[in-house]
């Protein structure tokens, strides 16, 4: 019932903006869609929905020549937290984006080209304002500009 939700909302989306998705099936479920100077992966494991991670990024990052990054995970009951970026570091991203920590990890990489890429997980949409509010504000707050379209909400 999740598998065939999460399909039918990515390729709703993909159609109401006319944009092209790629889709593979293998040990994982990779949903990617391209959009200007953009790339979206949604990839999770079809056993163990939890498992589950969304990623936007530049199309030119190079994750070979990370020169900084930020993680902050969510906290959760009887999990021992990862390590954490310092509270004294500088956020070198928009402030806005750390309102994703309080309902995801959340993981911003910089190369030293400045392409980003940012990456929440879990990611298990629900309905297409999961989607939408999530996307559009890490997109928003990097590019200046929605990833999806808003009238979609309507």
């Amino acid at each position: 019932m999740d598998l065939k939700r999460i399909d039918n909302l990515w390729k709703f989306l993909s159609i109401k903006n006319n944009l092209h998705l790629r889709h593979l099936v293998g040990d994982s479920v990779t949903y990617m869609i391209g959009k200007g100077s953009q790339k979206m992966t949604h990839r999770f494991n079809p056993r163990f929905l939890s498992d589950s991670i969304l990623i936007l990024e530049d199309v030119n990052f190079q994750s070979k020549l990370i020169c900084k990054q930020y993680h902050a995970p969510k906290k959760q009951f009887g999990i021992k937290q990862a390590s954490m970026s310092p509270a004294s570091s500088v956020v070198f991203f928009p402030k806005e984006l750390l309102k994703l920590s309080l309902k995801y990890d959340l993981k911003i990489h910089k190369d030293r080209y400045d392409h980003y890429a940012i990456a929440i997980s879990p990611f298990n949409p629900k309905n297409i304002y999961d989607i939408l509010n999530a996307v559009n504000l890490m997109s928003k707050s990097l590019w200046i500009k929605n990833f999806f379209a808003e009238g979609i909400r309507n």
